[in-house]
């Protein structure tokens, strides 16, 4: 088996690679594990290869995605506020991108696998639960590249060029690293920089409610999603909303003083497009078809906060 993992060098990438190559991990058949992405890699991962390079180019990624390709975790994006910022450049990656990769996926002998990580950015001013059902009516350039992925992706599994499952993440936290140009790189960063002694600023207010995963989880979730037999994803679209925890930004603070971070190191500025963003996206989700599917979520943000403090390296996230 084959598997390219594009945004492969970034946060997610760099610790889903981790967890496929780990040498205590009983998945069997990986013979080779391809990392490509824009940036150079910040950790090296022994057993895969890296390559740098544009994805939106279509002659370099039929360089990546060659006859051998058994699977592709599609992560690559540029993050929603800097989608929102600059239009043509989240069109290009966000979406010309995906239809590039979706060819080659179309190009070659046997359909291979795909896992297209979509956001709960789909949603634009939702209900207060959104369930299964719930249309996805997007408030910003970055939700609704994501969406439009979403139906390609569905549109070319149909035809049978691929076979492809999309998952929509709740917002990643807590992310090590510095803050990235995503429009909740606060949620992180509120809780990550006073654990370090830093300060950190919150842009929107204090009752906000998030819809939030951990990281391990969040990598557990898109193995399962790679992993899961196609007749799982048969009885409905091949679009599932991921199980997440419901969090209020107060919450978050309470947690990081429990765990003995210093709470009066976040200043509260509001940003009004950063809380217009963030704010138009669920705050809850009833999950019920990942559930049955077998996809997990988090017990508590007291637990996240530990997963975090727990990571034995924590590496950089753009």
């Amino acid at each position: 088996m084959k598997v390219v993992i594009l945004g492969g060098h970034g946060f997610l990438g760099t610790m889903l690679a981790q967890r496929l190559m780990a040498k205590d991990n009983a998945r069997q058949g990986i013979d080779e594990l391809v990392l490509v992405d824009q940036m150079s890699p910040q950790i090296s991962i022994e057993g895969a290869t890296s390559f740098i390079g544009d994805i939106a180019d279509p002659g370099f990624l039929k360089t990546v995605i060659d006859e051998k390709v058994t699977s592709i975790f599609h992560l690559a994006a540029v993050v929603s506020a800097a989608a929102e910022a600059d239009f043509d450049l989240g069109m290009r990656v966000n979406l010309d991108a995906t239809r590039n990769v979706l060819e080659c996926c179309r190009n070659l002998p046997r359909p291979p696998r795909l896992v297209f990580s979509s956001s709960l950015a789909v949603f634009g001013n939702a209900p207060s639960v959104v369930m299964d059902d719930t249309p996805a009516l997007p408030l910003s350039s970055y939700g609704t590249q994501k969406v439009i992925g979403e139906y390609l992706v569905c549109e070319y599994t149909r035809k049978g060029f691929v076979d492809a499952r999309c998952i929509r993440l709740p917002t990643i936290t807590i992310r090590p690293g510095k803050p990235n140009k995503a429009a909740s790189s606060f949620i992180s960063s509120i809780l990550r920089e006073p654990l370090q002694g830093l300060e950190a600023i919150c842009p929107v207010r204090r009752h906000m409610m998030l819809w939030v995963q951990s990281p391990p989880t969040a990598i557990e979730n898109l193995i399962h999603a790679h992993d899961t037999p196609p007749s799982a994803w048969d009885e409905g679209p091949r679009i599932v909303n991921l199980p997440g925890l419901t969090v209020s930004v107060d919450e978050m603070v309470a947690a990081l003083k429990r765990a003995g971070g210093d709470t009066s190191l976040i200043h509260w500025q509001n940003d009004g497009e950063i809380e217009r963003l963030v704010g138009s996206w669920p705050g809850a989700m009833n999950t019920a078809r990942a559930g049955q599917m077998g996809f997990k979520g988090d017990d508590s943000i007291d637990g996240i906060i530990r997963d975090y403090l727990d990571l034995p390296v924590k590496p950089s996230t753009r």
